[in-house]
């Protein structure tokens, strides 16, 4: 629904969906300048990549997307960086970390105490299979290093996505309430919270605080309205849907070799051999 509203604000005015935002920029002491990504997870840590690729360089982290700013060492933070805590390097003998929040923990008191460190960003993941109260333990966390930072004249921003729904054992509503008394800022939009941090880092390096341009050509959106022709590649079904719906359509009959046997798939290709 989000994505539909914003289409068609786009559409009309472009200039409507510009932000505006008012950062606590002169409570950062001077040298405060890295964010710092703490995820418990590959899926919202790529994600994060993604889109601060629009708004940062020199953004580093153990989940490679681009080779040139992998993390020497997983364990030490460089400049601006996104570390995935489920990572197989950090799992190995002990619990995943939206199970177990020790390891992060220990993690967050650490880039807290780095006195270039402005903002930490951090994913909490929701429903069975998560940690019963992850909330629980976050919080003091993040309101303890708040603390701590504050007592040597810095200011922390901690920024928070929280993913799941009022139906989870955890209740969103009482994790969200629980971050925020600690003083996080609590989205339930990966997007949302991502171009937040982005845009305050931005704006503490005093470049723009908004969302650098795309290196994308825009779409012709006259393309949309053209006719639309596909090639399916096995089940007929897909086919015909597209017929349905006056596309054209190129059909390619193919089928697993033995029929998806994995048995005699195997056999196949010990002949070739």
């Amino acid at each position: 629904d989000d994505t539909a509203a914003a289409a068609v604000k786009l559409v009309r005015n472009p200039e409507s969906i510009s932000k505006s935002d008012n950062f606590p920029l002169d409570q950062f002491k001077d040298g405060q300048r890295y964010l710092r990504g703490l995820f418990s997870g590959g899926t919202l840590a790529y994600e994060a990549l993604l889109i601060l690729e629009y708004y940062l360089t020199d953004l580093y982290s153990n989940v490679l997307i681009n080779k040139d700013f992998k993390l020497e060492n997983s364990l030490i933070s460089q400049d601006h960086c996104i570390v995935d805590l489920g990572e197989d390097e950090f799992t190995v003998g002990r619990l995943h970390p939206m199970m177990d929040n020790e390891l992060r923990i220990n993690r967050l008191e650490v880039e807290a105490d780095d006195p270039e460190t402005a903002l930490i960003l951090l994913d909490v993941v929701l429903g069975y299979g998560s940690h019963s109260d992850p909330a629980a333990e976050l919080a003091p966390a993040i309101k303890s290093a708040r603390k701590k930072a504050e007592k040597s004249g810095r200011y922390l921003e901690f920024v928070v996505i929280l993913s799941g729904t009022d139906l989870d054992p955890q209740g969103i509503a009482a994790q969200e309430e629980l971050l925020q008394k600690a003083g996080a800022k609590v989205y339930n939009s990966s997007d949302e919270a991502v171009r937040y941090a982005g845009r305050l880092i931005q704006a503490l390096s005093g470049k723009s605080a908004h969302q650098a341009e795309t290196p994308f050509a825009p779409v012709d959106l006259k393309s949309l309205t053209g006719s639309f022709s596909g090639i399916n590649i096995g089940l007929e079904s897909f086919t015909a849907s597209l017929k349905d719906q006056d596309a054209g359509v190129v059909q390619v009959d193919w089928k697993p070799a033995a029929g998806g046997n994995v048995d005699l798939m195997a056999i196949l290709e010990k002949m070739k051999g």
